[in-house]
């Protein structure tokens, strides 16, 4: 078999979509306990799905990133057991993200309306939860401004990445 064969063959096995799926479970094990890095690099992954995958993998990368957490008990510590409570939300939230930016690809606009429905969306979850003494006032803030700060970044990252390292995409 060629060198040529070889590189075709993993060129078609190491896809964007499982580069991202996999990055996507992995960052929560990588980037233990820091909701900054985790959350921004997470973000990045989801705005970049939203604008070069398929629509028929956005859920998948929507929930891979929250079961990743969960199930390393790594984002929240000792709290970890209350994010179980908010992982349909998350998922919800992450959808918003990757639908929002969708709308005017890889536009500024889109990315800050993307981080604010994303944000807006659990934080409002999060004062209900908070309201009737379900969790803990701290996911206010995991739930809200970090939300927020994360998504932006990752919008600010992901625009770079789109720009300079992948090829535009044919959707």
């Amino acid at each position: 078999m060629s060198l040529n064969a070889i590189s075709v063959s993993i060129k078609k096995i190491i896809t964007l979509d499982i580069v991202i799926f996999s990055c996507a479970f992995l960052i929560p094990l990588l980037f233990n306990g820091s909701q900054i890095i985790t959350g921004s690099i997470i973000n990045t992954l989801l705005f970049i799905s939203a604008t070069k995958l398929s629509k028929r993998m956005l859920p998948f990368i929507a929930i891979i990133p929250s079961l990743g957490a969960v199930s390393n008990g790594v984002l929240f510590g000792a709290f970890t057991i209350y994010l179980v409570y908010f992982l349909p939300f998350i998922w919800i939230g992450n959808m918003l993200l990757m639908y929002f930016s969708r709308l005017k690809q890889k536009t500024i606009l889109s990315f800050i309306t993307a981080a604010f429905a994303k944000s807006v969306f659990l934080y409002s979850v999060a004062y209900l939860f908070v309201s009737f003494h379900i969790v803990p006032n701290i996911f206010l803030t995991a739930m809200g401004v970090l939300q927020l700060i994360t998504a932006l970044v990752g919008g600010i990252f992901a625009i770079g990445i789109s720009k300079y390292l992948l090829k535009p995409s044919n959707e």
